[in-house]
């Protein structure tokens, strides 16, 4: 069976990547373990200020973020976001990537949720150790798996990567981002270029693809058809019940559930959910789901 190595660039702050996460369950479903997957953090903002200094500050920060309701997943609804710092909260995750493997995508799906569907602090220590609790970590564990140099050294290298964009992702120039005045590590010589979230580097063998920013389906789908046309693929799910199954008790937004049954119309969707008994936790200016009791 063939495999891809894929890498993903990402950041828990990011509200391009919360929105892309009906492209990755679609990913999962369709072609599962042959994928093997790895997060990388980007690092979009050290601390507060940071983000303050882009603009992003309590009113512009939650005008922004309602502006993503047309992607799907479930946002906040309110008048004012504070800002916050994500260095803090990709250094947990590549804590749990280094010293709890394969909890990282359930901590960075916690914290994304956390802090662009609940407008909760994610550079708040409470709501870190809350994230963790709901990845299965314990927190004390996570602390001091942060504090270890391991995790430095790792992040760092992450940062750095984000920042050393290859050949096809230059090529897209307009899928990219400076990289940041403050920035003090390595990076590509001479492009000043950074991934945005989420960019994809697919590998098979000696062949690489990039897939830099927030792009649709389709393009991952090609670039992986041409990586490795044999992989197989798994049909899209025939209901919301075989759907939410499938998850394993990881509750889904409507809109991930319609990505799985390869269907736009997330009102209708939500209909089926109902029609279905599905159970729903609200949250913002959606839901998410899991399985009827």
């Amino acid at each position: 069976m063939p495999h891809v190595d894929l890498v993903e660039f990402t950041d828990p702050a990011c509200p391009f990547a919360y929105s892309a996460e009906p492209l990755r369950w679609r990913l999962l479903w369709r072609f599962g373990d042959q994928l093997r997957w790895t997060v990388r953090m980007v690092g979009l903002a050290r601390d507060a200020a940071a983000h303050e200094a882009k603009g992003f500050t309590a009113r512009p920060n939650a005008e922004v973020l309602r502006a993503f309701d047309r992607y799907g997943m479930p946002l906040a609804e309110v008048e004012e976001r504070a800002p916050a710092g994500s260095w803090d909260a990709c250094r947990a995750i590549v804590a749990a990537r280094e010293f709890a493997t394969g909890s990282e995508l359930a901590l960075l799906r916690a914290l994304r949720i956390a802090g662009l569907a609940e407008a909760r602090p994610i550079d708040d220590p409470a709501v870190l150790a809350d994230a963790g609790r709901v990845a299965g970590l314990e927190p004390e564990a996570l602390e001091e798996w942060v504090a270890d140099e391991t995790t430095e050294r790792a992040f760092v290298a992450d940062l750095t990567a984000a920042r050393d964009p290859g050949p096809a992702a230059l090529a897209l120039d307009h899928k990219l981002a400076d990289v940041e005045p403050d920035w003090t590590g390595a990076s590509r010589a001479g492009s000043g270029r950074r991934y945005t979230c989420p960019s994809y580097v697919l590998r098979v063998g000696g062949r690489t693809a990039e897939v830099p920013g927030f792009q649709p389906w389709l393009s991952l789908e090609t670039a992986l058809a041409n990586l490795a046309p044999d992989l197989e693929r798994r049909p899209w799910a025939a209901n919301v019940d075989e759907a939410l199954a499938w998850a394993a008790g990881e509750p889904l937004a409507t809109i991930e559930v319609a990505a799985l049954l390869d269907r736009d119309d997330r009102d209708e969707v939500r209909a089926l959910l109902v029609a279905a008994g599905a159970r729903e936790r609200p949250a913002g200016s959606d839901g998410f789901w899991t399985a009827a009791a």
